[in-house]
């Protein structure tokens, strides 16, 4: 027996030294206790202990000793289980269509009057139009409502299907020492959430299935029992409602390669990777083959109609050639938008991912093979962003290009997505990871609520 500031005086600054030591050879420090500690447990947290081995559990309250030793974030993230998560997703929804947007951006008006005047589906984003054309014919038909009502229900819509994504996230991948939260908050509050309230645009289920896509290819990675072709068959559908998702392509085959990898065999990969082409590629020949029946014909999958008001499909590399193209592809004035739409759509998640694989782990890793799938699909993404030749013909005097922010919204997902991926891979559990993610967290949460806000008309 010895008393609590006895223990502090003589053994708590010789553990330290121990433990420091074990940390800067890489190791994890374990403390096997007996008897009731519990004057002292706080101690152990204090000077790095990253196990306490309890060997009597019938003195000590192992349940309190973890809700008493977890960290912050941690304990947020058990006050957040205490919701359904069917509440939350209900609130969301009704929170994102009072906070609808009230501000028309790129080719909203365009849409709106296109469905007003009898547009069921057009080569852009197939499945996208059709959808939201058939709301509108029901709507229209049961309420009166118009065109514009029924793309911004289809963008809340479509955050039921991002958020239920975000679950399956949280709950097969949350934060090791912080639970499901940082996904949920790091994920949902971005510049690109705002899509989700009412948007009257064409890219929330672009958004909401790179997601799908996204979550899927991680579970086919990093859990090879899983099968390849659901993350494939995502994809395909992803691709057939808006044909920007092509730029998603590299993280599959990245996927697969490294499921291959581990194969003793070619072949069963070979078959994989077929079955994954077919299931990719069907549901955009069932669209393909629909127009073609219906007369619309294929000649609209072109590279002039993909491109800006002007037929291009990429920023000019040298010289502009139309009024409408007003910046060359590494003029500083096409890097500063660039740069202004990533911190807009995605401005804790570009920062997370652009230094979180500078953090430390005590084993010395870094990363893993969701990584690389994640670095795949956040380069594609970002190529597209930086080489299209959108029509950013409108601005605001204090938030820079604005026009087409809602085109390359969709690129925060894998963007964001690796820099939460980096805190798992490249960071220990501990104190300073818990003060970086409730840091991130705020910010991303303020941020993204000013922005949506801002489309809401509020205080404008």
């Amino acid at each position: 027996m010895i008393s609590p500031t006895l223990w502090r005086e003589l053994f708590k600054p010789r553990y330290a030294r121990q433990f420091a030591l074990a940390h800067e050879l890489g190791l994890h420090a374990w403390y096997h206790c007996c008897g009731n500690f519990d004057l002292i447990m706080d101690d152990f947290h204090e000077i790095g202990a990253d196990v306490i081995n309890i060997s009597q559990p019938n003195v000590v309250d192992v349940a309190a000793v973890g809700r008493r030793l977890r960290g912050p974030a941690a304990r947020l993230g058990e006050a957040a289980r205490g919701v359904p998560v069917g509440v939350w997703i209900a609130g969301l929804v009704a929170l994102a269509w009072v906070l609808r947007s009230r501000r028309m951006y790129g080719d909203g008006g365009q849409t709106v009057e296109l469905l007003e005047g009898g547009q069921w589906i057009n080569h852009k984003e197939p499945l996208d139009r059709l959808l939201t054309a058939l709301i509108y014919r029901t709507g229209h038909a049961v309420t009166g409502w118009d065109a514009g009502t029924a793309v911004a229900l289809v963008s809340t819509l479509a955050g039921v299907a991002y958020w239920l994504a975000v679950l399956r996230l949280a709950r097969r991948r949350p934060l090791p020492g912080a639970g499901e939260w940082p996904i949920w908050l790091l994920l949902g509050a971005t510049g690109t959430s705002a899509l989700f309230f009412g948007h009257v645009e064409n890219y929330a289920l672009l958004t909401a299935g790179t997601l799908w896509t996204l979550a899927l290819a991680l579970e086919a990675t990093t859990e090879p029992p899983r099968p390849f072709w659901p993350a494939a068959l995502a994809f395909g559908v992803t691709f057939a409602t808006h044909l920007s998702a092509i730029w998603l392509a590299p993280a599959l085959v990245v996927a697969w390669a490294l499921r291959a990898a581990r194969r003793s065999r070619w072949r069963p990969a070979l078959g994989e990777a077929a079955l994954g082409a077919a299931v990719a590629f069907a549901p955009f020949a069932v669209v393909a083959i629909g127009m073609l029946v219906g007369g619309m014909g294929w000649s609209g999958f072109s590279t002039t109609n993909f491109g800006g008001g002007d037929g291009s499909l990429f920023v000019p590399l040298r010289a502009t050639a139309s009024p409408l193209e007003r910046v060359t592809l590494l003029s500083a004035a096409h890097l500063g938008d660039f740069g202004n739409q990533l911190l807009l759509v995605a401005p804790v998640g570009a920062v997370l991912a652009l230094v979180g694989w500078l953090g430390r782990r005590r084993d010395g890793r870094r990363a893993d093979a969701g990584t690389w799938v994640l670095l795949a699909a956040s380069v594609g993404t970002l190529a597209y962003a930086f080489l299209f030749n959108p029509d950013m013909a409108f601005f605001h005097p204090g938030l820079g290009a604005l026009a087409e922010w809602d085109l390359f919204a969709f690129v925060a997902v894998p963007v964001t997505l690796l820099g939460v991926w980096w805190l798992r891979t490249a960071m220990d559990e501990g104190d300073e990871r818990d003060a970086l993610l409730l840091g991130a967290g705020a910010t991303a949460l303020l941020l993204a609520g000013a922005w949506v806000l801002f489309n809401a008309g509020v205080n404008s």
